[in-house]
This record gives structure tokens, sequence and C-alpha cells, in this order.
């Protein structure tokens, strides 16, 4: 029995340095890339990604009023790898610098992003569906916070 115990947490050991692994580097958000889009009653979503680099991605979001025919916020976003690890960086109007997550859990359909130390949020977590959309949770403290279901445009994201 206890050569099978020793089998089992052996496997378990290896299956978790293999995921830490593939979340050192960029390989393993390839189906990030692409344009993204979403819309409700009122307002429109679009996020797009595309690698620049080895190391680099590079992505822009923005929220667009259907109501107030304009814009209503936007940021430059980057992936960037260094340093054995992966940051999401974000960009927004309202701070004058960019705010930075670490890749914290990855497989081969999904991102964990985290900062502790930021006020709103503090995970982001992108989700490949089997539909090949992209689902986008953002939340914070206390359970609070949102999420958003894009969908390729074109038919092209998330297969570049």
């Amino acid at each position: 029995m206890s050569k099978v115990m020793s089998l089992v947490l052996f496997c378990l050991a290896f299956q978790c340095t293999a995921q830490e692994k593939a979340c050192n580097t960029l390989n393993a958000l390839n189906w990030l890339t692409g344009n993204w889009h979403s819309e409700n009653s009122k307002l429109k979503f679009s996020e797009s990604w595309s690698r620049i680099s080895e190391k680099t991605f590079e992505g822009y979001g923005q929220t667009y009023s259907i109501v107030k025919n304009k814009v209503v916020s936007a940021e430059s976003l980057r992936l960037v790898e260094m340093s054995g690890e992966v940051f999401y960086l974000a960009k927004v109007a309202s701070n004058t610098l960019p705010t930075a997550f670490k890749l914290t859990r990855c497989d081969a359909d999904s991102a964990v992003f985290e900062n502790s130390r930021h006020d709103f949020p503090n995970k982001i977590r992108y989700q490949l569906n089997k539909d090949k959309n992209i689902s986008v949770f953002v939340s914070g403290e206390d359970g609070k916070g949102f999420s958003i279901e894009f969908i390729g445009k074109n038919g092209n994201a998330g297969d570049e």
C-alpha cells in the first residue's frame, strides 16, 4: 500500500511541477490572442490581444456606452514574461502607472492573475470555453466583481 501511496504522491508532485512550468512562459496563453467582443443593451465591450515578441503580448480593452454614444473606459494591456514569471500589466486613465498582476495559476484553457495589494480588482481570470469563446472574471475582496462573456470577432479569436 505504501508503494501505491508513494506513486500517487509522485504523480501529484509531477503534475503540479508541470503545471507551474507551463505558467512560466507566454506559450501557455496563445489561445488568448485575437479580437474579442461582448455587448448588452447599454454597453459594448472589446478586447484584443496579439503576440508582439517571444516574451510580450500586447492588448487593448475598451467599454463603449450605447446610451452615451462614446467610449467610457479604455485600457492598454500587456502580458510580459520576465525572470521566469508572467505578468499582466493594465494601464487605465485613472492611474498614472500600470498595475501589475502576477500569473499565479494556469492550464491549457485558463489563466489567473493576482495582485492582493491592488484596491480593485485583486484577481483576473481568463477562461477559454469549449465553444472557443472566453469568459473573463474580475474580482476583489468581499466577493464583489463581475464577468464578461466574450466571443471572437470574425471567427478568428483564439485560433491565431
